[in-house]
């Protein structure tokens, strides 16, 4: 039974994983042909600096669909939020949508249920057409499956759009969020009034390579065709000359980031070290079983029987407890893909700006199925094979005349090692490694939480605001959050409001800084910021301290001067030798505050707050203006509470409802479920590499403890005749203890060895810790050996239980 289970939780643990990683890196994307599809970006190529990948405007795209000629089909897509506010179907509602081409689908492979799917003539700028496909779950949900909404009327952020069709069940687009589609032409009426005239690129591309056009070739057409569109439409009409080419990569490439694929082969190399140590443990049970059978064995050839024979029947047993386990494994894991799904954000942030999903649930499919399979086979033959060869090499003449004293023992010596010492070596030193990558993972962990991150976190709710710019211009959008934060302001229970473009940890708006009085930075060189938009409140709200000067007040408004508060690692960055209050600064990008003569005057001085993960070398340097005097309408709102969080939520909605019925709040959180959250991936590993380090402990432990065990137990007459001749009870333990700890040692050491050699993958990983941190290797030390020792006491105790009078008396 013992075996049966080891190899069933072996197997199942390691297809499980490769489920995982299987999901992640090689099985494609749910779309037919997915190997021909490839994603399509512009690629700068700054001198002395990586190439950086942006995405396209509406007129790059336009220019590359009509020029291309490598791929089948081009075509354009974005995310897009909308609300859904069909009256007699419940309230407003905030949707994951997409905007894109009627090409989109094709390419995808996407059929109508219902109705049909977009036309090319409704993307034409000149006549968008209002139209809109929406997506089978929410025609179930929200609709209740009426076959006559083809034809209706919805209304999206406000705009009446006609359903044209229903997308058939299991198709969400590329970012595997899309519960509706609507053309890009739309856009101007439905989200952003600059979506087709904006010269910035925040357009994904996808394309579909023709059948008789290799990558390789289709990349050497679009070197030449990104320069030949960045001429006729710079990217940046100051640099004209920039050099900017194009580049495919296929999607089964481009959803998975390369922290993430390194990440995953650890976890399955991981995995797959410890199924090799359930496996030695089933070895040495099963070597132990031979050697107790080895008198039995010794008068059966004695008697006739061949070694042959022998063989067979001991290789047949361990085969069948073998396969036993490992359909049990196999069903085991079957069962964890169901019910065991990692955390949506437990792996490092997907690629491509969050447009391409990275497609990675896991599933038991015929994959899993057949390498579940493979791995049985394996596994029974690398467990069956060394006991029945101890069959082959038995000796029948000295197997017969030794009688029970001379049943192999388990040689402790380094010199003359058994196999079954062997083992344990192994599996110690299994054991070791997969505990310092634990312990690393874990003191990461420990270490990034205890990173302040620059704001109380108690009693904060937060949530998203995304009203249409369509709706809400950015000209309206100060009067509009105004409205937004005197409404909630007034909630019971709500202290104070403020707003920003992103929170802590979580990421915010990105920059670049002008310093009235200095040179001009070259082209691509001015320093990047981090950019805030927020209320006079702000401070206040988040528990941000002032270390200078003053923050905003409600006088700093529209037709005030220009104002801004900097952090303090700014002030150090920037003005590292002067005084940063009255200093005068502008911005790159679209804001108002991107001229020499729309700066803003610096009037204080904020602690630092941590607005992206730690361990992506943070930014620190934020500037802090008014939303009176520029803002967005998409804006995350920041509620001080005087008691839960989430307990001024309804009425939180009634207000906002009052300042217009369709908004509608998304990603609602208290700010401590924020932060919390933006350590999944480091805390995920934590556990999983915890979990296994521990189960690779209890099985090196049960190892040592078996072989030591047998070894007492064959050995007892020994210990026996050593106490008569006076040993105290003291020496025999230390002498067992001596013994039995010399393979778990020497695995140490090379366990310690290997994870010199190989943790280095883990660098990417970590967080201020070393691969060879000297804490981390010592308390793990400490540990295995800790472990290993007790794992000899009971067989030591055992041994100065031996009886003298009944030793020397079968002497």
């Amino acid at each position: 039974m013992a075996v049966v289970v080891t190899i069933a939780l072996g197997v199942a643990v390691l297809t499980t994983a490769f489920g995982i990683v299987n999901a992640a890196v090689f099985r494609p994307p749910p779309f037919p042909h997915a190997n021909r599809l490839t994603m399509l970006y512009l690629q700068r190529n700054p001198d002395h600096e990586p190439p950086r990948r942006e995405r396209w405007s509406f007129a790059r795209f336009e220019l590359l669909r009509a020029r291309q000629r490598s791929f089948d089909g081009v075509a354009s897509y974005s995310p897009a939020a909308v609300t859904l506010s069909t009256e007699g179907q419940g309230g407003a509602e905030l949707l994951r949508g997409e905007m894109v081409s009627p090409a989109y689908f094709r390419l995808l492979g996407a059929v109508a249920l219902r109705g049909r799917l977009l036309a090319d003539a409704e993307n034409d700028p000149a006549a968008p057409a209002p139209v809109v496909v929406v997506g089978h779950a929410l025609w179930i949900r929200r609709f209740d499956a009426n076959p006559a909404l083809v034809g209706r009327t919805i209304s999206l952020n406000g705009v009446p759009l006609t359903v044209v069709g229903i997308a058939a069940a299991g198709f969400r687009g590329l970012t595997d969020q899309a519960e509706l589609w609507m053309p890009g032409a739309v856009a101007p009426l439905l989200t952003y009034p600059g979506y087709v005239s904006t010269n910035q690129n925040f357009i994904s591309a996808v394309g579909r390579l023709g059948e008789e056009v290799s990558l390789e070739s289709a990349q050497s057409e679009l070197a030449v065709l990104g320069a030949t569109i960045n001429r006729a439409l710079p990217s940046d009409p100051a640099f004209p000359n920039e050099r900017v080419t194009a580049r495919a990569v296929p999607v089964n490439t481009a959803r998975t980031g390369t922290a993430i694929r390194r990440s995953l082969w650890v976890l399955l190399g991981a995995v797959a070290l410890l199924h090799l140590l359930a496996c030695a443990n089933v070895i040495n049970l099963l070597l132990g079983r031979a050697a107790a059978r080895r008198r039995d064995s010794a008068v059966r050839i004695a008697l006739g029987s061949s070694t042959n024979r022998l063989f067979r029947q001991i290789f047949g047993e361990g085969i069948v407890a073998a396969v036993a386990g490992g359909g049990l494994g196999i069903a085991l894991a079957w069962w964890a893909a169901i019910v065991v799904v990692p955390p949506a954000n437990a792996w490092a942030p997907r690629n491509f700006y969050g447009s391409l999903a990275p497609f990675d649930a896991p599933a038991f499919s015929g994959v899993e199925l057949i390498f579940g399979l493979v791995l049985v086979a394996a596994t029974a033959l690398l467990v069956a094979i060394p006991p029945a060869f101890t069959a082959v090499r038995l000796d029948a003449s000295s197997g017969i005349r030794a009688g029970s004293r001379g049943i192999a023992g388990v040689r402790t010596s380094p010199g003359r090692p058994s196999a079954r010492g062997l083992i344990v070596g192994i599996e110690a030193a299994f054991a070791m490694l997969l505990l310092v990558v634990a312990g690393l993972l874990i003191e990461s962990f420990q270490r990034i939480r205890r990173v302040p991150i620059g704001v109380e976190e108690a009693k904060v709710l937060t949530f998203w605001l995304i009203p249409s710019e369509a709706r809400v211009p950015v000209e309206e959008a100060p009067a509009f959050v105004t409205r937004v934060l005197d409404a909630v302001a007034a909630v019971p229970g709500v202290q104070s409001a403020t707003v920003d473009g992103g929170g802590p940890l979580s990421g915010t708006a990105n920059s670049t800084l002008f310093i009235d009085g200095r040179p001009a930075p070259g082209p691509g060189q001015a320093p990047p910021v981090l950019r805030h938009y927020v209320g006079p409140d702000h401070f206040r709200t988040l528990g941000i301290p002032i270390r200078r000067g003053r923050v905003f007040s409600a006088q700093d408004g529209a037709g005030a001067p220009r104002v801004a508060v900097i952090s303090e690692t700014a002030a150090r960055r920037f003005w590292p030798n002067e005084a940063p209050i009255g200093q005068l600064v502008w911005f790159g990008g679209g804001s108002s505050f991107d001229a020499r003569e729309r700066a803003a005057t610096i009037i204080g001085i904020v602690g630092d707050v941590v607005y992206e993960p730690p361990d992506r070398q943070p930014n620190l340097a934020s500037f802090y203006t008014p939303y009176q005097q520029f803002t967005y309408p998409a804006r995350m709102v920041f509620l001080r509470t005087a008691g839960e969080p989430l307990s001024v939520v309804r009425d939180v909605r009634r207000a906002l409802a009052s300042v217009d019925p369709t908004l509608a709040m998304r990603d609602v959180h208290p700010l401590t479920e924020l932060v919390s959250e933006s350590w999944a991936r480091h805390r995920f590993d934590a556990i999983l590499f915890g979990a296994l380090g521990v189960a690779a402990l209890l099985l090196a432990s049960s190892g040592i403890f078996a072989v030591l065990a047998y070894a007492v137990a064959i050995r007892n007459r020994e210990f026996g005749i050593r106490i008569a001749l006076g040993a105290t009870p003291a020496r025999v333990v230390r002498q067992v203890l001596r013994e039995g700890m010399v393979f778990p040692v020497v695995g140490l050491l090379g366990g310690l060895a290997a994870a010199v050699m190989l943790t280095r993958v883990l660098r990417s990983s970590l967080y201020e810790v070393s691969p060879l941190e000297p804490a981390v290797l010592l308390w793990t030390s400490g540990v295995l050996l800790a472990v290993a020792a007790s794992a000899c006491l009971v067989p030591a105790w055992r041994a100065t239980r031996a009886d003298p009078i009944e030793a020397l008396r079968a002497e």
